[in-house]
């Protein structure tokens, strides 16, 4: 049985940010999108379409930017899946 965890998703208009610190380990899942990930300290461009996740890797801080109109949810790994994600989403 899956555990229930209370992940609300966070809403992102266009060409809004999220900052999430010292996030480490946290899974960044897009539930509509686009976004864009960057870490502290890391060269990669992370893009995120609905339905794709990313587990931060780095130390410091990490921002999320919607290219678009967005939705997110930011928990820990696994906290949700493809499957879990409303129909709105997509």
């Amino acid at each position: 049985m899956k555990a229930e965890l209370d992940i609300r998703p966070i809403s992102l208009p266009h060409r809004a940010m999220h900052r999430i610190d010292n996030g480490r380990g946290t899974q960044v899942f897009c539930l509509k999108g686009p976004v864009w990930i960057t870490q502290e300290g890391d060269p990669r461009d992370i893009i995120l379409s609905a339905g794709q996740s990313f587990l931060l890797d780095r130390k410091g801080v990490a921002v999320v930017f919607a290219l678009r109109e967005a939705a997110i949810t930011v928990g820990a790994p696994g906290h949700v899946s493809t499957l879990d994600t409303p129909r709105w989403a997509a």
